[in-house]
């Protein structure tokens, strides 16, 4: 099962580096493959908390279903809580 509803899809078919898209192609796409997701090489990081255990970055993520694919830059925020556990937000962002 794809991942029609996702925002980050639909920005990758309608913002494509192989090209526009037909609409078609990307309700076909959207349906029968799955995304695949990759960060860029380059992450930033924008701020860190006085304890070190919460950073902000900023970074490109690829979204690419079949030959249709995209870039978008992201700020995200890592946390490790005091138990070890480690967890990562994404803030949200417009298409």
């Amino acid at each position: 099962m794809g991942d029609g509803n996702n925002p980050l899809v639909t920005y990758a078919a309608k913002n494509s580096t192989a090209g526009k898209a037909s609409p078609d192609a990307t309700s076909q796409h959207s349906k029968s493959e799955k995304p695949l997701y990759q960060l860029g090489q380059r992450i930033v990081t924008t701020s860190t908390s006085k304890d070190k255990l919460t950073v902000k970055c900023s970074g490109g993520i690829s979204a690419a279903v079949g030959d249709i694919k995209a870039t978008k830059e992201v700020t995200f925020t890592v946390q490790q809580s005091s138990d070890g556990q480690t967890s990562v937000s994404v803030d949200p962002f417009q298409f």
